[in-house]
């Protein structure tokens, strides 16, 4: 895969630098274009043949990473690295007005490709409601050096307020060096009710802002910034692309749990190590360069 340069039309379409500034300060923004509906509709069929079990590319290793297999009774489905396995989802998850955005909000001039998530959120049943518990990406990513790193959030149809989007703190990106926060932190826990609770003692003037896009639209959210989505109960699928990019200085670090355990998240079992035996977040079979200025 080799990083494509941007033409002049498209580079119209990126952020301003008011945009970026009030990025920096509010955690999140919303891109200046609306993608083909095409390259969703391919994106879409894409997933559903992966899901079907059709691939294009061979992810030679899939320990410690997402890889949900189908389950009537599971609301959500979670699959990883899916970019790197089907054409239509990299295709629309290296879309050139997606990695350009993310790399001016990111004040980078390459992005690489850290990790993506197909995630589809079927309508709650009575078993399991489907919440995506309240969490910041880079309290699962203490390995990495930057604090610059972007998600983008793609959603594959219009999402609705019923279908439980994406829900962002609007400035939390800022409560980053608050530890507090962190204990409340998973992706997995079902119980929203007590974060909010704490904010509301704690952070009583916060804004959540409901990510209700149009098919097209795409978020995106600095890796501090803190979210979550409650339970869709429309009567339709909520499939959503999310992927995870690197800034050029994002590099490994070590870090360690408070038991003094080194950390090893998911991505650094399927990676190259480099000439010191660490994980390369610069591996070209797991990290490709996307887009370079």
């Amino acid at each position: 895969m080799h990083a494509k340069k941007i033409s002049a039309a498209e580079m119209e379409m990126l952020p301003t630098e008011n945009q970026i500034l009030e990025y920096e300060k509010k955690g999140w923004y919303v891109g200046n274009f609306i993608l083909p509906e095409e390259i969703i509709d391919k994106a879409e069929k894409g997933a559903k043949d992966f899901y079907n079990g059709l691939k294009d590319y061979h992810l030679s290793e899939f320990t410690g990473i997402a890889d949900d297999v189908f389950d009537d009774t599971a609301v959500i489905r979670n699959n990883e690295f899916v970019t790197l396995q089907k054409k239509e989802l990299q295709a629309l998850g290296f879309h050139q007005l997606i990695t350009a955005t993310a790399a001016k909000l990111a004040r980078t001039d390459e992005i690489r490709l850290f990790a993506d998530s197909l995630i589809n959120k079927l309508p709650t049943n009575a078993k399991k409601e489907g919440v995506v518990g309240w969490h910041s990406d880079k309290a699962y990513w203490p390995t990495c050096t930057s604090q610059n790193m972007v998600t983008a959030w793609i959603p594959l149809q219009d999402v609705t307020i019923d279908m439980g989007p994406l829900l962002y703190i609007d400035q939390s990106n800022l409560w980053k060096d608050e530890k507090e926060l962190k204990s409340f932190f998973s992706f997995n826990n079902q119980d929203l009710s007590s974060f909010e609770n704490y904010l509301s003692k704690s952070k009583s003037n916060h804004i959540k802002s409901a990510m209700v896009l149009k098919k097209g639209q795409v978020s995106f959210h600095n890796c501090n910034t803190i979210h979550a989505s409650y339970p869709n109960v429309s009567n339709k699928n909520r499939m959503a692309l999310a992927m995870h990019f690197q800034d050029k200085s994002n590099q490994y670090q070590k870090a360690y749990n408070d038991n003094g355990d080194l950390i090893v998240i998911g991505y650094d079992q399927i990676c190259e190590k480099d000439s010191d035996g660490n994980p390369d977040y610069s591996d070209k079979k797991i990290f490709p360069k996307i887009i370079k200025f």
